[in-house]
């Protein structure tokens, strides 16, 4: 039975989808039609023959390549493309890109690349892999901003410690938004389907004269709740702005923002697993994994109230800036400023009890880069990069009547209070490619770096409060604040650190290129939230050995990479749902494996793309002695394989007009929600399918489409949290979505 709360919300979601419904008509735009499987080039509506794979040009290594020229297995994903296939989040990514995962943990996005992540939001652990928006390394917790109107998408495995700093042990996500463009353009989408979801965009791109430009967008996406309870659902609306200023040819200047608020109610931690069969993963809702209510086998543990829908609060701004002088005809300066903003709150329950999150994050950033191409054997840039980041942000989670507190009706436990954290730094970087011969290239860079942290809080501690049980006080922080175990602590650290790269390209042939890169990557060291412990940097050491080739005239590329990682003291962690509390350690972590990539055009209008990547992921040793027992273990969230297999194809019809077929399917072995592999959070193998059937209209002024995601209906888990300190159980964990389907209604307008 959904809450009053949750009817309340519903009458207010409708009343913004007749607005955002009204807007559309009014203004009638919609976003770009509809590209390939996965970005590269599709056959052409018109039947030629003279059809090849097209060459993508990404940024990933900070200057312009095509992608079959980076030394590196980066996948990229046009933005036609992320339409076509319904992304929305960056979550929703994950089908389309190799050895990844890309899962839901309340409003954040946790991202595993090659089987490296972080889990739980708490203000001083930071992401061991780098979200970049236009260049802009972006907090885990902003990574959840709505994607529309972009570019592309880059995701670059693998260490990049020179190039990015930080928080680049496992790789990079890099998202490029659309800038403006010369021609005026309205675009407009408009998308319904179950959970009687309504998306719309529009964009409008104005060119004010032949040196100003301007580009529009806004975003709607309303649905209701994926859980029985009504929590899980979407009221968000984002705007866009990009101003693109050029009075010359040495100097541009892109300014860019987005602002965002995302209400709605948020996802609750569902039950998974038995005590009654601790090996068990089932849900204990026979045919609704999705029901989070107490009710049938779990009505004992709703002591604590019956479990509803949470109101959450989502407010975000990110701004930037790109300034380009071109010094000579050898030489070029880009400076990227950027400034973001997050205030979250939230309640939400996890499994049984009601808990209560809130963060806020401030953060500036400045990179300075220079770059060097004369045309002759040697190119390089060097940079100067430097940021601060603030955070504070509490956990405080209902556990009920306690022996120390008999009267007490409510006991709460203030499990995480971050008040004041910081981290800033400063780093110096470069890197430089040179032409050994015709066919053989040396790269080789480093990176020079200084972090401080500093923060201080409460130590984790129960309070008592008067209130009925499964009712949120609205004054719950300062409650916590004022609890009679309020110990403060503080902790400060400084770390220095130097990186390198060093490796070689060589070109096979015209189109086969080979190549090998040593390089190194760290990531600050942290602090648990109890006074004195601290956790060290994590470094890395890796190797990938990659060939990169197209044949057949340009219409099949096959893309090989081996990769070797050694990880010291990679920071471990998984939150306790039973205890409320942190697992936080570190542990040396061997991983290697291969990724395979082939895209082939067997027909001028048919693209097919299979990608197969096999990961070994093992704890080496941890550094806590205690946990060496599970040494040996897969790393969590990270599947010995991964299997994706895309096809799309174009059906010509008379008088101009086609219709595309498109399906693309993921396989995963099973894995673990954490390092100790509670029984109660393993996913088992799986296999998720999206499909899409879209009429293009002539000319592509118009296309509708009908379609849908995870056709299997499989329940796969996300963000997962063992159950128990001490005795195999129920675990609690986040859900992917459900199947879902709709239409989807596009239409571009260029005079």
């Amino acid at each position: 039975m959904v809450s009053a709360q949750a009817a309340e919300g519903g009458m207010e979601m409708k009343k913004r989808r007749v607005f955002t419904y009204a807007f559309c008509v009014v203004f009638g735009f919609s976003v770009p039609v509809l590209g390939q499987v996965v970005g590269s080039g599709s056959g052409t509506a018109d039947g030629s023959d003279e059809v090849v794979i097209e060459e993508i040009t990404v940024t990933a290594q900070k200057q312009a390549q095509t992608l079959q020229k980076t030394a590196a297995a980066v996948t990229a994903v046009t933005g036609e493309s992320l339409t076509n296939l319904g992304v929305t989040n960056l979550a929703s990514v994950q089908n389309l890109i190799p050895l990844v995962r890309l899962q839901q943990e309340s409003a954040s996005t946790e991202i595993y690349i090659r089987g490296v992540g972080s889990t739980l939001d708490l203000p001083m652990i930071e992401m061991p892999n780098a979200y970049n928006i236009n260049d802009v390394y972006t907090p885990r917790e902003i990574s959840s901003l709505s994607l529309f109107d972009l570019e592309r998408i880059e995701v670059l495995p693998g260490p990049q410690g020179t190039l990015y700093g930080r928080g680049s042990l496992g790789g990079v996500v890099n998202t490029i938004w659309r800038r403006p463009g010369d021609g005026l353009e309205s675009t407009a989408l408009v998308e319904i389907g179950n959970y009687s979801l309504i998306h719309v965009t529009a964009t409008q791109n104005l060119p004010f004269s032949d040196v100003l430009r301007v580009r529009l967008g806004v975003n709607g996406n309303f649905r209701n709740g994926y859980q029985q309870s009504g929590a899980d659902s979407a009221e968000d609306i984002a705007g866009r702005l990009g101003l693109d200023y050029s009075p010359g040819e040495r100097f541009s200047i892109y300014v860019w923002g987005q602002f965002e608020r995302r209400d709605g109610f948020a996802a609750n931690l569902l039950s998974k697993g038995s005590f009654a069969d601790p090996q068990s993963q089932a849900f204990p809702h026979p045919g609704d994994p999705y029901n989070d209510l107490l009710d049938g086998p779990l009505a004992g543990f709703a002591s604590l109230g019956q479990v509803d829908a949470q109101k959450r609060s989502w407010r975000a701004a990110v701004v930037g800036a790109e300034l380009n002088w071109v010094l000579s005809e050898a030489l070029s300066l880009t400076y990227i400023p950027s400034y973001q903003d997050l205030n979250w709150h939230q309640g939400y329950w996890i499994t049984h009890k009601l808990s209560d999150f809130n963060e806020k994050i401030n953060q500036t950033t400045h990179e300075l880069r220079l770059h060097y191409d004369a045309g002759g054997r040697l190119r390089w840039l060097a940079g100067l990069y430097g940021y601060r980041l603030e955070t504070r942000g509490q956990l405080i989670i209902q556990f009920g009547p306690d022996e120390l507190f008999p009267t007490a009706p409510v006991l709460w436990l203030d499990a995480t209070d971050i008040r004041n954290h910081r981290l800033k730094g400063f780093s110096v970087f470069g890197q430089f490619t040179y032409d050994l011969a015709a066919r053989l290239r040396l790269v080789a860079g480093g990176r020079l770096s200084l972090d401080r942290r500093f923060a201080s809080g409460l130590v984790p501690a129960p309070f008592a409060f008067g209130a009925a049980p499964g009712v949120r006080p609205a004054n719950l922080v300062e409650m916590a604040a004022l609890g009679p175990f309020a110990f403060p602590w503080q902790n400060r650290k400084k770390y220095t650190n130097a990186d390198w790269k060093a490796g070689l390209e060589y070109d096979l042939a015209e189109d086969v290129m080979a190549y090998a890169t040593m390089q190194t990557a760290f990531q600050p060291g942290t602090f648990d939230t109890f006074p004195g412990i601290t956790t060290p940097e994590s470094n890395l050491q890796a190797v990938t050995v990659g060939v990169k080739s197209r044949f057949l005239a340009g219409r099949i590329t096959i893309n090989d990479e081996f990769f070797y990682y050694n990880y010291d003291d990679l920071l471990t962690q998984a939150f306790d749902a039973g205890s409320g509390s942190n697992r936080l350690t570190t542990a040396d972590v061997t991983i290697y494996g291969n990724q395979l990539d082939v895209r082939y055009l067997p027909a001028p209008t048919t693209q097919i793309q299979l990608s197969v990547g096999y990961l070994h992921a093992r704890y080496d040793r941890f550094s806590n002695p205690a946990l060496n027992v599970f040494k040996g273990n897969q790393l969590q969230n990270a599947p010995d394989w991964t299997v994706s297999l895309g096809i799309a194809h174009d059906v010509n019809l008379a008088g101009g007009g086609f219709i595309r077929i498109q399906a693309f399917s993921r396989y995963e072995s099973g894995f673990w929600g954490d390092f100790s592999h509670s029984p109660g959070i393993y996913q088992k193998k799986y296999t998720k399918t999206d499909a899409t059937l879209t009429y293009h209209a002539p000319g592509d002024g118009w296309t509708l489409s009908v379609w849908v995601r995870n056709l299997e209906d499989k329940a796969v888990q996300a963000a997962a949290a063992p159950g128990s300190s001490f005795d195999p159980g129920p675990g609690a964990v986040f859900l992917e979505p459900p199947r879902t389907f709709g239409m989807r209604y596009t239409v571009k307008y260029t005079p």
